[in-house]
This record gives C-alpha cells, sequence and structure tokens, in this order.
C-alpha cells in the first residue's frame, strides 16, 4: 500500500519529538500551569544545563582526539564505544551496534551551539558508517543510521542523509517476518532461539516511521506499527515490567522461550530494557496517535517509580531484582533513556507534571554526582553504566549510548522550558538560518520573500514634494488634487524612475468623484492617517473608488518564442524549469510561466461535479490559463532560474506549461499613497451607495500604500487588481465597513495581483479582510496583521488562489482554505499552497485539494474545524496550538535572503 505523503501526515498524526504532540487549547494551559510551577526548579537547573553542556563541549574534543589515535592503528574503527578494564578507549567498527552514537553527540553539540566545527566532525563520523544502511545482518540500523544520520538530516536537510534514511528501512524491512508480526533481532546464538526479540528493537522503529514520511510508503508504518503491537502483547508480564528476548516460532508466529541475555535472569527486570520500553512506547504514540501506546508508557513509568529498589537518585541499579542491592552496579545509560523519554511523555499526559519532575531529577542527579571530571575518561561525559552484568563486561564503565541520551535529554528540557517548537517542513538549523524539508516529490513550502516593493530588496523611498496643496475653500478639492496630480504627471522622470510627491496638508478635502493618477513616479503623501490630520472624503451617494491608480493595456506575449517546459514533475519550491534551446532565453527578460490546464486537471479537482444550485457554473479548463510573472536571473545548461520559486507543481498529467517572454509597456510603477486618512460619506450602515474603495490599484508594478486608515467604505481600503505586481501594503486600517453584510461586500484589504505584500494591517467589521480573488497567482504575503468583529473568513476566497502565505494573522474570526462547493457561482476549491503559520483564529478550515497540492497549516492557534464540506480531505496540520520558534516566517525568509 502506498499513500501520498500529504496524506501520511494525517495518518500518522504526530511528528518526530522534537515538534512534540500536537495538543489542545486544554493541554497549552496545562503545559503552562507546569512552566509557572517549574519556574524555580529551572532556574536552578538553568545552571546546571550550562555545566553539563559546557563539560560535553570539551570532553567531546578530547574523545576525538583519542578516536584519531586508536585510528592510526586500526582505520576500520569509526566510533568510540566505551573504556577497557584498564580504562583504555574501546572503539567499534561501522557495524557494531553503537557506532552511531557518538556522530549523533556531536550532531547534538552543533546543534546547541551552531559551531561549524561540530557540524563538520559530525559529518565526517556519520561518513563513516553510511554503509550501513545495506548491512540487513542486523536489527540495530536504528541506532546506527537513525541516531546519526537522521540527526544529520533533521539539521541540514542534506539529500543524501535522506536516501541513506530510506535505503536503511528498506535493509532494517527485510528482517520483518508477517507471521510473527516482529523484525527479527539477532542472527547469533540460533542453538538458543529461533527469531529472537529484543525488547531495544523498539527504539529502531523510529527509522521506519520516518521512511513513511520520508516516501509516502506507508508500508514502513504498518511494520513498526505490528512490531509495536505484538511487543506489547508478549513482552510484558501482567505487572508491565518487561521480559528482554521472546523467542519466537518463525513459522507459526507462536512464542516459544521468554529469556534474558543481559538481565539477571529470565523474569527479573532488566533495567535497560524496561528504559527502551518506556521511550520506545512513547516514540510510538507520537508517530501515530495511538492511545494504547500512551497507556502502555504511562503504566512501564508508573512501574519503574512503584518498585522498592529504585534508588532515591532515580538512577537504577542494572536489574530490578540484582541480589545485592545496594551494593550492585548502577546503570546511568539507563537513567538517561528514562530520562529523555519522561520529558517526551510529559508533553502527552495527564501525569506530565510529575514525569517533567522525575526527569529534572534525574539529570540533576546524573550531573552533580555522574559526570566525569574535565579532561578525564577519554572524553566520555558519564560515568557509572552497566553494559552487560551477566558476562561481566562494560561493568561500571562509561558508555556512548549513555552519552547520547544524556544530551537529547539536556535538549528536549531545554525545549520545553522555551515552550517553542519547530517545523518538520521548514526549520532553524543551528546556525539560525532556515533549511527547507522535501516530500518524496521534491515539494517544499517555497520561499515568499520575493514579494512587494521591489521584491524586498529596497526600502520604501522618500521622495521629495514638488507641489503642495492645502484645502481649498469654494469645495473644489478634487479639482485641485488632480490638477496637482496632473502637473506632476507630466514632469520628467528622475533617474529613480521618479517625478515627485504631492503632499496634502493637513485638514479636509472633499471629494465628490474619483481621483486617478495614470503615471509613473508620482506619489501622493499627507501629513498623517489620525483624525485631524490630512482626510481625503468620499462625499455624495454613488458607489465608486476614492482613488484609481492604474497604467493601460496587458501583456504583449512573443509567442513566436514561446518554449514548452520538458514533460516531468516539478516540484513546488523549485526555481527552475528545464526546457529545449534554454540559450535561446536572456538572463533579466520577463516570461509568463503559463500553465495550460486541461480537462483531466478538472476532472481531478472534480470541478465538473460541483453541486449545482441556481447560478452555478462547473469549471472549465479553457479558464485556467495561469500566467505567473516571473524575471530570469540565470541559465544553465536546459535550466532555466527564475526570481520566484513555483507555488504550483508542475505535473505533466494535467497540462502543458510554457515559458513566453512578453512586455507590458502599459504598466506604470514607483506610485506611492502614504499618511492619508480616508472616510465615506454614508447614510446608514447598510448604505451601499457611497465610497467602495479607498485605493484601487491595476497595471502597476512596484508601487507602494503605506500609513493610511480607510473609514466607512463599502468594499476595501486597498483593492490590487489582476495586474497589480510587486505592490507592499502596510501599516494601514480598514475600519467600520458600512454595507449589507453579504456577497461581494467588505474585502478589507484585496489582492487579486502577483508577487504582493500587505504587513502590518488591521482591520474592524469586515468580512474577508485578507483576502484573494480567483485565479490569484503567487507568491503573495499577508503578514502581522490583525482582524476584528469579522463578519466571514479570511483566505482566499475561490476558484484557485496559488500560493499565498498567512504569516501570523490574529483574527476573532476564521481563516479557511477549502473547497467552497456552490457558494457563489461555483466558487469551488479556493487554493493551493496556501501556508498558514503561527495564526491565531476563532477557527480554521484547512483542506487538501484533491489533485495539484497541498494547503498548510502550521502553527494555528485556534480551533480546528473540517470546513463547509464533510467529506474533503484535512491538509497539512501541524503544531497546533503550540508556540513556534519562527515567529513570522516571511521576516526569516526575507532576514536569511538578505544576508
Amino acid at each position: 500500500m502506498n499513500v501520498n505523503a500529504t496524506s501520511l501526515r494525517r495518518y500518522t498524526l504526530f511528528l518526530r519529538f522534537r515538534n512534540l504532540k500536537r495538543p489542545s487549547i486544554a493541554k497549552v494551559l496545562f503545559l503552562t500551569g507546569i512552566l509557572c510551577a517549574f519556574q524555580h526548579v529551572e532556574a536552578q537547573s538553568t545552571k546546571q544545563l550550562q555545566k553539563a553542556w559546557g563539560l560535553a563541549d570539551q570532553q567531546a574534543q578530547l574523545l576525538y582526539k583519542e578516536l584519531q589515535l586508536l585510528k592510526k592503528s586500526d582505520s576500520s574503527l569509526v566510533s568510540p564505544r566505551t573504556l577497557s578494564s584498564d580504562n583504555e578507549l574501546v572503539a567499534v567498527k561501522r557495524g557494531d551496534w553503537t557506532s552511531g552514537f557518538f556522530p549523533g553527540v556531536l550532531w547534538y553539540l552543533y546543534e546547541k551551539s551552531g559551531k561549524q566545527k561540530w557540524r563538520d566532525l559530525a559529518s565526517e563520523t556519520t561518513r563513516s558508517i553510511e554503509a550501513e544502511q545495506f548491512n540487513g545482518k542486523t536489527h540495530d540500523m536504528g541506532f546506527k543510521i537513525y541516531c546519526s544520520v537522521g540527526n544529520g538530516y533533521r539539521l541540514t536537510a542534506n539529500p543524501q542523509y535522506r536516501e541513506v534514511l530510506v535505503q536503511a528501512a528498506k535493509t532494517l524491512a527485510t528482517r520483518f517476518n508477517p507471521t510473527v508480526g516482529c523484525i527479527r533481532s539477532w542472527d547469533h546464538n540460533s542453538h538458543r532461539w529461533d527469531f529472537p526479540v529484543i525488547i531495544d528493537n523498539m527504539l529502531n522503529l523510529e527509522l521506519l516511521f520516518e521512511a513513511t514520511k520520508l516516501t509516502g510508503d506507508s508500508t514502513y508504518y504498518h511494520i513498526a506499527v505490528s512490531h509495536a503491537n505484538t511487543t506489547l502483547k508478549n513482552h510484558f508480564r501482567p505487572d508491565y515490567s518487561t521480559y528482554h528476548v521472546i523467542d519466537y516460532n518463525p513459522k507459526t508466529g507462536a512464542v516459544q522461550h521468554k529469556n534474558t541475555h543481559q538481565g539477571l535472569s529470565d523474569e527479573s527486570t532488566w533495567s535497560r530494557g524496561e528504559a527502551w520500553a518506556l521511550y520506545g512506547y512513547t516514540m510510538c504514540y507520537r508517530e501515530t496517535g495511538d492511545p494504547k501506546y500512551l497507556q502502555q508508557a504511562e503504566k512501564v513509568a508508573q512501574w519503574l517509580f512503584a518498585h522498592p529498589n529504585m534508588p532515591k537518585d532515580l538512577i537504577p541499579y542494572w536489574d530490578f531484582d540484582a541480589p545485592n542491592i545496594p551494593n550492585e552496579p548502577r546503570d546511568v545509560s539507563a537513567a538517561t533513556v528514562i530520562a529523555s523519554g519522561l520529558l517526551e511523555l510529559s508533553t502527552y499526559s495527564n501525569q506530565g507534571k510529575d514525569y517533567r519532575a522525575k526527569a529534572q531529577t534525574i539529570l540533576a542527579n546524573l550531573i552533580d554526582n555522574y559526570m566525569s571530571p574535565p579532561n578525564k575518561s577519554k572524553g566520555f561525559i558519564l560515568l557509572h553504566s552497566t553494559g552487560s552484568k551477566p558476562s561481566n563486561t562494560e561493568v561500571d564503565k562509561p558508555l556512548s549510548y549513555a552519552d547520547y541520551y544524556f544530551l537529547e535529554a539536556l535538549h528536549r528540557q531545554e525545549d520545553l522550558q522555551s515552550g517553542k517548537v519547530q517545523s518538520d517542513l521548514v526549520r532553524k538549523n543551528p546556525a539560525g538560518q532556515l533549511i527547507y524539508f522535501p516530500d518524496e516529490q521534491g515539494n517544499v513550502i517555497p520561499d515568499f520573500s520575493h514579494v512587494g516593493y521591489h521584491q524586498g530588496d529596497q526600502k520604501l523611498p522618500n521622495v521629495p514634494v514638488v507641489i503642495t496643496v492645502k484645502p481649498s475653500v469654494n469645495g473644489d478639492d478634487q479639482q485641485i488634487i488632480q490638477q496637482a496630480i496632473d502637473a506632476v504627471s507630466a514632469k520628467p522622470l528622475d533617474k529613480n524612475g521618479f517625478r515627485g510627491a504631492v503632499l496634502l496638508k493637513k485638514g479636509l478635502y472633499n471629494i465628490p468623484g474619483s481621483l486617478e493618477i495614470h503615471a509613473s513616479g508620482v506619489v501622493l503623501r499627507g501629513e498623517g492617517d489620525a483624525i485631524g490630520q490630512t482626510l481625503l472624503k468620499a462625499t455624495g451617494q454613488h458607489q465608486r473608488s476614492l482613488l484609481k491608480i492604474s497604467g493601460t493595456g496587458s501583456y504583449t506575449l512573443d509567442q513566436a518564442r514561446k518554449q514548452f517546459v520538458k514533460d516531468g514533475y516539478g516540484p513546488v519550491g523549485a526555481k527552475y524549469v528545464l526546457i529545449d534551446h534554454a540559450k535561446e532565453r536572456k538572463v533579466g527578460e520577463q516570461v509568463l510561466l503559463s500553465y495550460e490546464m486541461n480537462d483531466a486537471w478538472i476532472e481531478a479537482l472534480r470541478m465538473n461535479q460541483i453541486e449545482k444550485r441556481e447560478g452555478t457554473k462547473q469549471w472549465t479548463a479553457r479558464e485556467y490559463k495561469l500566467n505567473f510573472e516571473r524575471t530570469i536571473l540565470a541559465i544553465k545548461g536546459d535550466s532555466v532560474f527564475f526570481d520566484n520559486p513555483l507555488v504550483m507543481a508542475i505535473d505533466p498529467r494535467y497540462g502543458k506549461v510554457a515559458v513566453i517572454p512578453y512586455t507590458f509597456d502599459g504598466r506604470i510603477s514607483e506610485v506611492g499613497i502614504e499618511n492619508i486618512r480616508f472616510e465615506s460619506d454614508f447614510v446608514s450602515d447598510e448604505d451601499e451607495n457611497h465610497g467602495w474603495i479607498a485605493i484601487d490599484m491595476d497595471k502597476i508594478a512596484n508601487g507602494w500604500v503605506r500609513n493610511i486608515t480607510a473609514r466607512y467604505f463599502g468594499y476595501a481600503a486597498v483593492s490590487l487588481g489582476a495586474f497589480a505586481k510587486q505592490i507592499t501594503v502596510m501599516k494601514s486600517r480598514c475600519l467600520d465597513g458600512k454595507s449589507q453584510i453579504t456577497g461581494g461586500r467588505r474585502y478589507s484589504f484585496n489582492n487579486d495581483g502577483q508577487l504582493n505584500l500587505f504587513k502590518e494591517l488591521y482591520t474592524t467589521e469586515g468580512r474577508h479582510d485578507y483576502v484573494t480573488g480567483a485565479r490569484t497567482l503567487g507568491p503573495n504575503v499577508f503578514s502581522l496583521s490583525s482582524a476584528e468583529r469579522t463578519h466571514a473568513d479570511i483566505g482566499p476566497h475561490h476558484r484557485w488562489a496559488v500560493g499565498t502565505l498567512y504569516d501570523q494573522i490574529v483574527t476573532d474570526g476564521e481563516i479557511n482554505v477549502q473547497d467552497r462547493g456552490n457558494w457563489g457561482s461555483g466558487h469551488g476549491w479556493a487554493g493551493v499552497t496556501q501556508v498558514l503559520w503561527n495564526c491565531t483564529v476563532k477557527s480554521a478550515a484547512v483542506q487538501q485539494p484533491w489533485a495539484s497540492g497541498q494547503n498548510f497549516a502550521i502553527g494555528v492557534k485556534g480551533e480546528k474545524v473540517a470546513g463547509r464540506l464533510k467529506n474533503r480531505n484535512a491538509g497539512y496540520w501541524e503544531n497546533q496550538n503550540r508556540i513556534m520558534s519562527i515567529g513570522s516566517l516571511y521576516e526569516q525568509q526575507l532576514k536569511d535572503r538578505l544576508k
């Protein structure tokens, strides 16, 4: 069975620990209570954490040097494991089950510090064990590959690591016996067992869960679940203590023996085995959402801390039934696994406060009493672990995996203290820059930073005033202002493309009709948008735009030079396409990336099957020629690179995509409106005959609106037409619309154009406050804005908007991205590649279209709802009601790009 990666995200429900489970609002409040309760404890533990990280940094440098010395005599040694009986370093070859832990330690140090030296050393040591991805003779693939390569991928998004993870999962899956329902652990000691499965094997399942998310192939997921279920059934005693080894009949699946290999006896409880169980079932709950796994982890935790032989410092003896307690060796490695597992479990369980307190106690005691002195122990961090007491090996010694899970627990503790999480799709690397994780087709969250005035590469200008206007005494304000605009429009452009600014002094200007700007380089500026400053008032009783800004004409296409993109899938986020004869293109050339959709696409979206009501129109392919404006930045071979990414995948099944050079001679540019208040006359709250749009812009590129307030208009403060490109609208307000509250009204900030930025806005009494229309093509961004007393929803309104980021939008209403069905005249699917990032809502419906991509709700605070049509697939939801470590995705993307 195969499923695509986006539906699999819903299928698995939960993400890797570093993002934790998505909790309910109640869970958020519960966790907030935990943070308050632990404020004093954490203030104390911060010093301990600093002490631990400081030692880890120092010891890892020493351990790496000691490893290099050993490698001089045996180059096949790749990773340190422990100390010998005479305290000399013991290192292992890549096939040893512990080979991945030291690379993992180095990755954790890189994550903590952001230092390139740790990344380089982690990469080097990881590289030395990557070949284990093909080793089918061991079940320890997770320990070896996931702890090393997995962390490397999480922190770098290196595509090679992705390939290794997938291949390692394929190899591990070959050891699965469907009759038994488990992955075989060992091949050795065949005289003792036929098909041994050890409790340790639970931790290798994380690799399989990850492979399903990376590939969309649910086979790995099903193997992991089968193994977890079979182990849950057979590995536990009634009191939730664990057996170490279960021997199955490989032909019938029957349990033949219940043994130990590293514990005291078959019926004793080996401490690290119980730790593996706690950690493993907590992880399985994270990845599946199955409550039986959570219950199992909680029962194991209850057993651990209720046991009379658990020491007061919570660092267990090597076996809970060891005969000479308290004079038995401790197992620090078991304690580190327990601490790390408890910290994750604390985020899911109603006993979370207690679990977190116990984990903190373990860490505090490890730091105070079990760490190595600096520059001792060959560089290991923790002492007093026990590998195998029955065989008298690695008793009271440091162990590499104790250090690994110790650092993992430190990271988890710090993550919980910060209360912030990262996305699985786009996150900061330790150096503070964004990295992107593709799905199995290569799609990523696109870069939205190339939007607005000159794509964010230039600050909004301060254009010199050339004409100053004061309010008239005879009521001819419209004529006086228009004459000033026309006079500036007649001036020559300067070297920067400006003619000059018209300054409107403070006061009231009555505008019975419309003001118009049709020339480039003209700025209309007031002395402020507050009450009592510069006010343009739409007087009279008829609908119109108070200020119209527009060029003329449309695209002129060079059809003779049109070239089709080569067949093949083009993923979202890519900034290039492949065409034949790419050398015929020119760097700097403006082109349309033109998607010519076909009937198969309409059929796949089911938009020829919209439930009919009066006026409903089914979609047709001829209406969907989607022309994305792009500029060619580079040409390499057959690859043509653009200034902005694909925000809709190129899928040959659904039509052709062409690159078409174009000009747009009638489009104006460098027009700005700033520091003005706009108001409209009205006679009642539902008056329809008055000022409708304050600022109406179309056929313009590289313009701006800033610091304006619009009040009492029926439709919008700012509305951008389909040919408005690279416009920045910022620090503005749309207040108290006056109209009927029904369709076609109160679209406070409306965008139908491309590459536009709406930022730091505020609205009241709107319907669709931050909204796009039919076939609005991106990227486009609405960022850091809020809406109060809303009457409908924010989001793409109808008929396939493509590539919009809703970034830190706060509303007391809804943001919806859904199939709107037969609303209007057949709105249908509102959009694709619509990203809600860190938004706060009353509720949100985010659905996945039947074809052509995905929509995203990441870090949304508020209620998740199904949407109007209940049988639609949910979109990609992640970290609901969590605090994102990246506040504004747009700001972070822009910051990274401009560095």
